[in-house]
This record gives C-alpha cells, structure tokens and sequence, in this order.
C-alpha cells in the first residue's frame, strides 16, 4: 500500500520520518510518565526509543551528506546518545556524541550532555587518577558548552553544575601534561595500538575521552573487593579476577584476529590457502584466510557476552544453574524473564549495572522487547559461523544485502567481506564496553559494602601482576 502513494527512492524518507516522529512520542510518554527520573530498570517506551532512533539514523546514513543539506542525522545521533546514556550505556553514548562533535564541533546539546555523561562515568572508575582527569575534562566541556547555541533555560542550570564541580576540585588550575609514550617498538605493534585507539578498543575508560599515546594500553581490571575470610579459605586470589582475566585475554586475542585480518585483507593470497583445489562457482565468492580469522574474531567476541554472564552469576551470587546462564536471561529469577529481575538487580541504583543490562537487550531478536534492528542479523551471523554456511562475498561486486531479502537462510548466509569487517568490529566495540561496565558496576557495590562495614576490621590481599616476561 505503501508503494501506492509513494515512489519507491522515497520510502527511506518516509520510513525516517515515521521512525523520527515515533522516537518523539516515546519520548514524551517517558518523560510525562517520569520514567527519565526514576532508577527503573525496564521501560517499552525507552525500548521502543532507542529502536526507532536506531532506524531512522541507518535509514538517513544511505543519504550521502552532500545529498542531505540538514542536519538530521546529527539530532538523531545525539537523542540516541542521551538515551542510551540514560540507560547507562555511558561509554557508547560519549562515542556518538563525538561522532557529532567531529562534523559540528559547537554542537551544543552534544557537548554540554556529553560533558555530564563524563561526569557521572568518572565517579564510577575504581582509579583515583582516571577519576581526577574525567572530572576534569566534564568541567571544561560542560564550560566550553556556554560559549555554544545552547538554550536560554538551559544556562542556569549549567552555571549550577560548574559550581558544584568547582566545590569538588580546582579545575581552573588543574594542570595535566600528556607525556609522548611508546606505541610499540616495531611498525606493525605501532600500527596495531593506533588502529585500537582510534577505534576505541583499549580496555581503558581514558580511551572514550582520547586518541593519544597515553591510552595504549589495557589497563581496566576488576576492582578491589571484600570478602569473608571462611569464603576463601586457601587464602588464593578471590576467582572473580581469574574469570575476569580470560575474559581480557579472550577479548584482545578476538581484537588482534581482526586486526591481523583486516592487513592480511590488503595483501597478496597467503601461501596456505595455495594449492588448495576449489571450484569457482561463478558468484564472486571469497576463500580466503583473512575471511576465516574474520569469522574467527566475530565469533570469538560473540562468546564473551555469555561468560561475561557467568562473572555476573558468580559476582552478584545469582546461584544459577550453568545450563540457565546466558547473557541476555542471567539478569531474571531462575534465568526466566518471565518471572521478573532478580532481586540484586530489581533495586539496585547501579547505574553502570543498568547499562551492562541494556546492553544485553541488543540481542534480544523478540518484537515485544527489541532495541536493535540489527539483532537478528548478528545471530545469523553467529549462528552460520558455527554451524551452518556463512557465504562472504566481494563488496564491490555483489549487493549481498538485496540477496539476503530475495532469498531463504535455512542453511546459508550471504554477507559481503566489508560488511563481515564492520559487523565484528561493532561486536568487538560492545564487548569492551561490556567489561567496563561489569567492572564500574563492581566498584559501585565494593563502595557501597565499604560503607557498610565501616570500621571493621578489613585485611588486605596484594593481587601480584602478571609481567609480559612471566607469560609462559
């Protein structure tokens, strides 16, 4: 009916459109129903929000920017970016306001909540020193945001916060000097730690506020915790730590794959795919090592969300049994959505928490409760690298995504090779985040226990770190 009343280049405009004014209704449900104050940690509203935001930005980024003279794409952005960070998605929402920023850098409403959302990231971090400098940077970018459109109404509000964080430090006077440090010795490792920086995949926070040399490295853990002495017995390092290890390990290793694909992309054949009989089958499809570390890295970063899971079960004392603990259910009595959020969580003012389970509701393929349009893409993806046939074809030759559309996937999948590069490295961007927001919501309730407690009597336990020269 639609094709009836208008000419098919315009459906994405009207689609936009529908998508646009959709995300201002729920938006305005959620604000009268007051759900932008409350710690509630479900909302169909903010759901079906950040959904349509999501649909409207991947319909008008098929506009080039020379075609598109608004500067719609950049709104939807930063609505997207505050919703999300209203969710406590904090890491992701600074990523798109940058991404505003870059095109419009006095693009007020970006920075003054970008200037926030820092604040509130900051207070999180279990590092004095990173906390300093993320205080820092909120007051100077809440600042810079008074010399920006922003409105009238707005600027009393602001000139509030800046006094607040005035009372908390001397920002004005602090002083900080990023000193030039190594990305490596060979050209290769220099390559590599720029790639990661400039595509934020350091497990450090300081990475969501810079692209310079001082981010280069992983240095985000698990934070310190208290235990009872009859809880550890053998007097060994509590196991949270050692799950939170491979999960690291796991996550760099899947993030190199990718990198080392993405060269080995640009190169000439490598010598094992040589002398190995194929028949071409007249569709432009690739067999390539390259494509097959791709899939390996989509693959391996996928799997960290369900063991990130099993650090939750064990963390926050879910007792559920392994064959019910899976990232997107771990969060429900007994593993059922169905029967609610598990006490641990139903109450919790947590909001690194909140935004590690928003985030676990990107994959969530279900119509009644689905934020990402993608969802069912992604699966596929997993579900055809690991047990059915995932067909990577040349992205300057073939339209894979019209053939997605024409045909069924019962048992193959069609994707270009570009578009298996993107999705793994979106996949590789929500795992960091992820393991952020498990460690800062780990901080927030070790803070909360310290209080607690009080003046007990605490014990301290050295965690000794691994050196490169002791990984044998």
């Amino acid at each position: 009916m639609v094709d009836n009343i208008f000419p098919h280049w315009m459906l994405p405009a009207y689609f936009l459109i529908i998508s646009k004014l959709s995300e201002v209704l729920f938006s305005a449900i959620r604000q009268i129903s007051g759900d932008h104050q409350s710690w509630s940690w479900e909302s169909v509203e903010l759901e079906k929000e950040i959904y349509h935001l999501r649909v409207a930005y991947n319909y008008i980024t098929k506009v080039s920017q020379t075609e598109d003279h608004s500067d719609l794409r950049f709104r939807i952005l930063t609505n997207l970016a505050n919703t999300l960070n209203h969710t406590g998605r904090s890491a992701e929402a600074i990523a798109l306001w940058d991404k505003v920023l870059a095109k419009h850098p006095n693009y007020g409403m970006s920075a003054l909540n970008r200037g926030y959302a820092i604040y509130w990231y900051g207070r999180y971090l279990y590092d004095p020193g990173h906390q300093t400098l993320f205080l820092n940077e909120s007051y100077h970018q809440v600042k810079q945001s008074l010399s920006f459109d922003i409105e009238n109404h707005a600027i009393e509000g602001i000139s509030e916060w800046l006094k607040y964080l005035l009372e908390i430090g001397s920002w004005e006077n602090f002083n900080f000097h990023q000193e030039p440090e190594s990305r490596g010795r060979s050209k290769r490792e220099k390559t590599y730690r720029t790639w990661c920086i400039n595509n934020r995949l350091f497990l450090n926070p300081l990475n969501d506020l810079w692209n310079t040399d001082i981010v280069a490295n992983d240095v985000l853990t698990f934070p310190s915790v208290i235990i009872k002495l009859e809880e550890n017995p053998s007097s060994s390092p509590p196991e949270v730590y050692g799950i939170y290890n491979q999960l690291k390990q796991e996550y760099v290793s899947a993030r190199y794959m990718l990198f080392n694909a993405i060269e080995e992309s640009q190169e000439a054949i490598h010598f094992s795919d040589k002398r190995v009989l194929l028949y071409n089958m007249l569709d432009y499809r690739e067999y390539r090592l390259w494509i097959e570390k791709a899939k390996m890295a989509f693959l391996g970063a996928h799997a960290i969300f369900d063991k990130i899971a099993y650090l939750v079960n064990k963390y926050w004392s879910l007792e559920l049994p392994a064959r019910k603990i899976n990232f997107t259910s771990c969060w429900f009595n007994n593993g059922n959505p169905a029967k609610g959020l598990a006490k641990p969580f139903a109450s919790s003012e947590n909001w690194a928490l909140r935004g590690l389970y928003w985030l676990s509701k990107d994959f969530k393929e279900t119509n009644e409760s689905q934020v990402q349009p993608e969802a069912w893409h992604i699966a596929q993806i997993r579900n055809h690298i690991a047990h059915k046939y995932l067909k990577v074809f040349d992205h300057m030759l073939v339209d894979t995504e019209g053939w997605r559309k024409r045909t069924g996937h019962e048992w193959e999948y069609p994707i270009s090779d570009q578009e298996l590069i993107n999705q793994t490295l979106q996949l590789l961007s929500l795992v960091r985040n992820a393991l952020i927001y498990v460690s800062l919501a780990a901080h927030h309730d070790e803070q909360k226990k310290r209080t607690m407690h009080g003046d007990e009597m605490l014990g301290v336990m050295l965690l000794h770190k691994i050196k490169d020269s002791q990984r044998f």
